[in-house]
């Protein structure tokens, strides 16, 4: 385990009176919402199956991030306003540090071995390479581990291990062949995935699972906006947000993890779509820009 940072009251001075990089709170709720997409995405699928208290702790604590990049909120705070446990605020931050999405250091106590309150950077805030200069922090976390590499195909000159199925069902071995020998194609891509977004994504991700995923983070992403339409419906937004995201990736602007990129392009769009469908739907407020009929 590695040495924990600690900053010194001069330091920690620096980092409190620095210039807010969000300046009110229209830029503050922007900048929260790539923030909390990450966050959303170091959990997956079981973000949604978290109690709504938990929830509303990630989010606030993105909320004070979006300010300067930095969140140094107590577990007491967090514990009073949503009526969490410690080891709930604790398990919050350890899951954010594991999938990277913050580095968190300590401000320098006289006790617990010179540790005091700690202090979490989110490493995609535009100011994180501002405190990573000033205060030495890595460029990847220490609590971040590489991805596991999925087992690939096997080639036909290859031969499998032999796996004693003696005491396995007829459709356990079946199982265990598919998982160990096979790799589904597109074709075998559930039907909820449009055609449409199958055929944009086949050239990069071919295999029917890593469609399927891909296909679940726009759901995801989806569900907080409530959209007038079902998500098929947006097939070409979804499909926009990965093609931007292979270009990012192509021209190494992803540093980190593709599908949390992918997730955090979505949220963005589905943000600035909400915004249009709220101009066009809301009784009195009037989208003058999109109006072709004006004269001028």
């Amino acid at each position: 385990m590695g040495k924990h940072i600690k900053l010194s009251t001069k330091q920690f001075q620096f980092l409190y009176s620095y210039p807010a990089y969000a300046e009110n709170r229209k830029q503050q709720q922007e900048q929260k919402l790539p923030l909390l997409a990450r966050a959303s995405a170091a959990y997956g699928d079981a973000f949604y199956n978290l109690k709504e208290s938990t929830r509303k702790a990630v989010e606030m604590i993105c909320w004070f991030a979006a300010e300067k990049g930095y969140c140094f909120a107590k577990e007491d705070y967090l514990c009073d306003r949503f009526g969490i446990s410690p080891r709930t605020v604790r398990d919050i931050f350890k899951v954010l540090r594991k999938a990277g999405v913050i580095f968190t250091v300590y401000r320098h106590s006289t006790r617990q071995n010179g540790l005091g309150a700690p202090v979490h950077f989110f490493a995609d805030h535009p100011l994180y390479e501002k405190w990573k200069t000033s205060f030495s922090l890595p460029d990847c976390h220490a609590g971040c581990q590489a991805e596991k590499a999925e087992i690939p195909c096997e080639s036909k000159n290859e031969q499998p291990k032999k796996v004693s199925t003696k005491y396995l069902s007829l459709s356990k071995k079946l199982l265990k062949i598919l998982r160990k020998k096979t790799c589904l194609d597109e074709s075998f891509t559930p039907k909820n995935v449009p055609e449409d977004f199958i055929k944009a994504v086949k050239p990069f991700f071919g295999e029917a699972k890593e469609i399927h995923t891909l296909w679940q983070k726009a759901e995801i992403a989806s569900r907080p906006f409530t959209l007038l339409r079902d998500l098929k419906d947006y097939t070409d937004l979804v499909t926009d947000a990965f093609k931007q995201s292979v270009y990012a990736l192509k021209h190494r602007k992803i540093k980190k993890d593709f599908h949390a990129y992918f997730y955090g392009t979505l949220m963005n769009m589905f943000t600035y779509q909400k915004r249009r469908e709220t101009f066009a739907t809301h009784p009195v407020i009037y989208n003058w820009v999109d109006d072709e009929d004006l004269p001028y």
